[in-house]
């Protein structure tokens, strides 16, 4: 507690009688009488004139010393104001000392960066992740949590701000996260039971909407909310009518999945919506939608709520962000990019996933399946499977851009361009054909052949659809610098063998285990099922058909014949009218 301030001075020009024991010193000081009465007007001598007290320095204003006793207050309170200023300044000095000391700390922690599609940079850790200063294109900020264990305990969720327009393609900067991506959900061997009796893993291709053959197929397999665990791959809405309407439903049964590259905008849209604004952000959007797009635009670009020139204003995703309820918003909000199962080995994604950087070779120590490879440890095998799984989400740059995780279909594999994602199926190779080659390295625990199986034939039936590929792309605009390779020609298979596109051999496998992934987003290519990676969007939004994939007790079931790590499947399918009816 402050002292409080002093009365005025009052100055005394006639010298103070000095004592017997003050001979020898100089002269006295005036002596600063308190008092509230007005002083007389100074001396002009300059032998009278008082002297004054310098000025106090900046410390001594923010951490005032402790000051002289007066005459008026006795020892005993002296002293113990004397130590209460003494303890209040250490404890002052002590705090900034601990503040600047934790300033310096921040600053010298790592701020590497990797280098992304676009060119832009993933900025790691430092002053620029705490203050969120700079950009943070990527999830390379993002706290990817690798796990060493045998069982997860609970099901857990990383979360990462990246904020709209950061890499700079659009010219805006808003101070808002827009994206509000959650990384990764981590689900435990508790919640993912293909074991018991009665028990099932139900995984279900792109919705779109399409609410009807969702409750038609949900019938035919007998799904129930009590004893069936199920999830979605992503696209959950757009394209089709009754988008409201499948939210509902999965938020009602808590239906896990991962987002996709139709519900990304939305999230985006609605984030934007209720920033700018604000409480009555409705009344807001309604009042710029009822005019022409320029006026809103001038509007918005006028108060500094401008949004990025990539979006299209009032267009699908716009129109069902606007109309989404908070209850289904927040639902489609929570879905994160990556589901990981570690019980099954399995990721769900809804494009892809990479399983080497291709910028680098693949006997490369970095690369994750090398890097596990005949691991020497007192971790249990288990725990370093899953230690392997979150190495390839995590030390893979491509798999931490999460435009790739959301639309991803090919990767090119020479040319300049090497390395980078394409959402094109026309261009480069399907990344499902790489991943099937180098999990097909791995002779560790999980490795399996198709023998036997019946996968074999389903997987000769795929067959790439140019049409819907084309419906699906949207008109995609970009440079051809590699044409697709048709399956089953000897340029095909070169470009399955490997990422530099060889043969494997004895050579080159490794002591890893695989890792299958299971995702949507390629209707183009219908049921792309190979043996480490399962694609069920079967395009029923274009009239195509509705597939989930059926894991553990599979009595009364009739289907393809699947296989996921060591538990066996089968595909069940729904025909869809077109626009998903």
């Amino acid at each position: 507690m402050s002292r409080p301030p002093s009365p005025p001075p009052r100055y005394d020009s006639t010298p103070p009688p000095t004592s017997p024991t003050s001979s020898t010193h100089s002269p006295s000081i005036p002596q600063y009488q308190h008092s509230y009465a007005q002083p007389p007007p100074l001396q002009t001598s300059s032998s009278q004139r008082p002297r004054y007290r310098p000025k106090p320095s900046f410390l001594d204003e923010v951490i005032p010393i402790p000051s002289s006793s007066s005459p008026s207050t006795s020892t005993f309170q002296n002293s113990n104001t004397n130590l209460s200023h003494t303890i209040r300044r250490s404890g002052s000095v002590a705090i900034i000392s601990i503040f600047l000391l934790s300033i310096i700390f921040l600053a010298s922690t790592d701020d590497s960066s990797t280098k992304l599609r676009d060119g832009a940079q993933i900025k790691g850790g430092g002053l620029r992740q705490i203050f969120g200063v700079g950009s943070q294109a990527g999830i390379g900020g993002a706290e990817w949590v690798a796990q060493d264990l045998d069982k997860v305990p609970e099901e857990t969720t990383t979360s990462s701000a990246i904020t709209a327009g950061s890499t700079g393609a659009d010219g805006v900067r808003p101070s808002i996260d827009f994206e509000q991506y959650k990384t990764l959900r981590t689900l435990p061997a508790t919640a993912v039971d293909v074991t018991s009796e009665g028990k099932r893993v139900i995984f279900i291709g792109d919705v779109h909407g399409s609410f009807d053959p969702l409750e038609r197929l949900m019938k035919k397999i007998k799904y129930d909310p009590t004893n069936d665990r199920l999830i979605h791959v992503g696209d959950l809405i757009a394209k089709g009518s009754k988008n409201e309407q499948v939210l509902w439903w999965m938020n009602e049964r808590r239906v896990l999945g991962v987002r996709g590259n139709h519900d990304q905008p939305v999230i985006q849209w609605r984030a934007w919506m209720e920033w700018a604004g604000g409480a009555d952000w409705e009344a807001y959007m309604d009042s710029l939608g009822s005019g022409a797009a320029e006026g809103a635009i001038h509007t918005l670009t006028k108060e500094g709520k401008q949004f990025p020139k990539s979006w299209e204003w009032k267009g699908e995703h716009w129109k069902i962000a606007r109309a989404l309820p908070k209850r289904t918003y927040l639902y489609l909000l929570e879905l994160p990019l990556v589901l990981h199962l570690p019980s099954l080995h399995t990721i769900v994604v809804h494009a892809g996933l990479l399983p080497a950087d291709p910028t680098k070779s693949l006997s490369d120590p970095s690369q994750p399946l090398v890097q596990y490879a005949n691991v020497t440890s007192d971790m249990s095998a288990t725990a370093i499977r899953n230690s392997e799984e979150m190495s390839i989400l995590f030390d893979i740059p491509q798999n931490q851009d999460p435009w790739n995780l959301i639309n991803m279909r090919s990767v090119y594999t020479k040319g300049k361009k090497k390395g980078q994602i394409t959402k094109s199926a026309k261009k480069g190779t399907p990344w499902s054909d790489l991943w099937k080659k180098q999990m097909g390295r791995c002779t560790g625990l999980g490795h399996w052949a198709v023998d036997g199986l019946g996968e074999w034939s389903v997987e000769h039936e795929q067959m790439d659809d140019e049409q819907l590929e084309d419906q699906e792309e949207g008109g995609v605009d970009e440079t051809v610098h590699e044409k697709r390779q048709k399956p089953g020609t000897p340029e095909a298979a070169g470009a399955a063998a490997g990422l530099g596109g060889a043969k494997t051999d004895t050579k080159d496998q490794l002591g890893c285990s695989p890792v299958t992934v299971i995702y949507g987003h390629a209707a183009g290519r219908g049921l792309d099922i190979k043996q480490f990676s399962k694609g069920i969007d079967t395009g029923c939004v274009y009239g195509r058909q509705l597939t989930a994939m059926v894991l553990g007790d599979l009595k009364g079931l009739k289907g393809q014949v699947v296989r996921v790590g060591d538990h066996q499947g089968v595909l069940i399918s729904e025909q869809c009218g077109e626009g998903g009816v």
